[in-house]
């Protein structure tokens, strides 16, 4: 029996009373395309979906909230899951894209928006921490121009001082927020006097999450292997504020030493990747073909979670995907709870995973799949 078949099984088995799959996290990407900045890391070109869509300028003008929430509804017949995460191309550059997070935070106990910060207004800051449950996930590779040299090109260095200027604003509005810092050649040096910037301005307020670079663009961008982290696990304790549990940055620590993913990868069990205008990839870490369209399949998640071929490159034992054997993510902080390296007190610490619902619904996934991780681990499976 395969892995992917063990976890359907297991999946299945815990359906609530509308038949609903258990996951933990709706991971949405509304109009991936769009966005104004041109990381030079980007993985959007890379995986590019080839969706057919309106051009840019309808789409940046046209509020299509009503079309979302039908896909939301779409997907919610047939999965359950407490947060969502909300992201682009830039999500925030789109009309009512502020208005669509208040109506998704009704639904959801947390709503996370991943943003690059530029959009970000006191006006619409004031708006979201006034609903109680978003959470935003500011991408950003340092504190300096500098080490943001692959997400800033020149003609747009001058966005460096905004996104610092709205990065205290969030704070200071009362969101809780995530950093995401991609490492690279340029930034990686600097990870260390990054979390002393953090720590000295926003102790317990910020978290940050650092990860290498994914894709083929590593092997012209990624990080030399080296010390680069140790002071940050030697001195964990100093900067605990503003870092996620020690597991984690243990873990980034080996893969930027220069070792090669071993650590096994169960995000395609909690959750898919669902894009707005219907589609649904397996893994919302590698954007493949999509498995298919809600709109001409409602029943699409239910029917092909642990069934579809895609599942054979991701419910492994070990990365056995090129992709995966390069891929490290925020998400791994999942991997490592389920493996008990982090603890149920440290994950419950974290902004997005944190609410009361969220944290039942982990613990119910890590005793559903407990016999799963058995069977990943034992030689011969």
């Amino acid at each position: 029996m395969r892995l992917k078949d063990h976890f359907r099984s297991a999946a299945l088995g815990k359906r609530d009373q509308n038949g609903r799959l258990p996951f933990l996290v709706n991971d949405m990407v509304i109009e991936e395309q769009l966005c104004q900045m041109r990381c030079s890391y980007c993985l959007t070109e890379e995986y590019n979906l080839l969706m057919n869509v309106p051009d840019a300028k309808l789409r940046l003008t046209t509020d299509r909230r009503e079309d979302w929430k039908a896909i939301l509804d779409l997907y919610h017949e047939n999965v359950d899951a407490p947060i969502m995460r909300l992201s682009g191309g830039e999500f925030f550059w789109l009309k009512g894209s502020t208005e669509f997070v208040a109506e998704a935070c009704q639904r959801y106990e947390t709503v996370q928006v991943i943003t690059n910060g530029v959009f970000l207004t006191e006006h619409r800051l004031q708006a979201l921490s006034a609903l109680g449950n978003c959470t935003l996930s500011i991408s950003l590779d340092g504190h300096t121009l500098e080490l943001n040299g692959h997400r800033l090109p020149a003609k747009q260095a001058r966005l460096h001082d905004t996104i610092m200027r709205h990065l205290d604003n969030a704070v200071n509005a009362g969101l809780r927020l995530e950093i995401q810092s991609v490492l690279t050649d340029v930034n990686v040096h600097g990870q260390v006097a990054f979390a002393e910037f953090l720590r000295d301005r926003y102790d317990g307020k910020v978290t940050l999450y650092f990860f290498p670079v994914r894709g083929e663009i590593i092997k012209q961008m990624g990080p030399p292997p080296g010390e680069h982290l140790a002071p940050l696990v030697e001195h964990y304790d100093e900067f605990a504020g503003v870092l996620p549990p020690k597991a984690f940055v243990e873990h980034i620590h080996e893969k930027v030493r220069g070792g090669k993913r071993t650590l096994p990868c169960y995000i395609t069990s909690m959750m898919v990747q669902l894009f707005g205008q219907g589609d649904v990839s397996a893994c919302p870490h590698a954007w493949i073909k999509p498995m298919g369209n809600l709109n001409s399949e409602p029943l699409l998640v239910i029917e092909k979670y642990g069934n579809h071929q895609h599942y054979d490159f991701f419910m492994q034992d070990r990365p056995r995907f090129p992709f995966c054997q390069t891929c490290v993510t925020p998400s791994d902080v999942l991997n490592l709870y389920l493996l008990d390296r982090v603890s149920d007190e440290e994950i419950s610490r974290s902004a997005i995973y944190g609410g009361p619902r969220s944290m039942q619904r982990l613990k119910e996934i890590k005793t559903a799949f407990a016999p799963v991780l058995k069977q990943s681990a034992e030689p011969g499976e």
